[in-house]
């Protein structure tokens, strides 16, 4: 990524998501910083600059027309779009048998779907840039959990 690029990263509040947020701030990329609850992001939008180089989306990635929403705003405000980090998603802390069948289906949408509808939702943007798209996996893909 260059300085001044464009960067749409979901589940941006915390973790691996607000950690990427801070490097692509430090190298200059201007940020788009998604996630359901916009109040979680401010704080983090205010430290990497505001917003000239930093705006916080309400984005339930599991809502298609919200992806297209989150792409339309980063177009909107910074003008293009040069790569996305679908990052959103969670786990089931309590294990397999511990967790709702609600939790379940909650977090396939979240992982699953919505990771697809980001990138789908960013690819018309991605291709006039010739963009990136970058995707958080899960360990839960190599080893057993209980």
């Amino acid at each position: 990524m260059a300085s001044d690029d464009v960067l749409i990263i979901t589940g941006a509040s915390t973790g691996i998501g607000a950690e990427t947020a801070r490097a692509a701030s430090a190298a200059g990329c201007r940020l788009v910083l998604a996630v359901r609850s916009a109040d979680k992001l401010t704080a983090l939008a205010e430290e990497l600059g505001g917003g000239e180089r930093a705006i916080a989306v309400p984005t339930d990635v599991t809502d298609w027309e919200a992806n297209e929403a989150l792409v339309a705003a980063a177009s909107d405000a910074f003008g293009r779009v040069d790569a996305i980090f679908a990052n959103a998603g969670f786990g089931a802390s309590r294990g397999w048998l511990n967790e709702s069948p609600e939790h379940w289906r909650d977090m396939v949408l979240t992982n699953v779907l919505g990771c697809a509808y980001t990138v789908r939702a960013a690819i018309p943007a991605l291709k006039e840039t010739k963009g990136h798209v970058f995707l958080t996996g899960s360990v839960a893909g190599r080893r057993a959990l209980p």
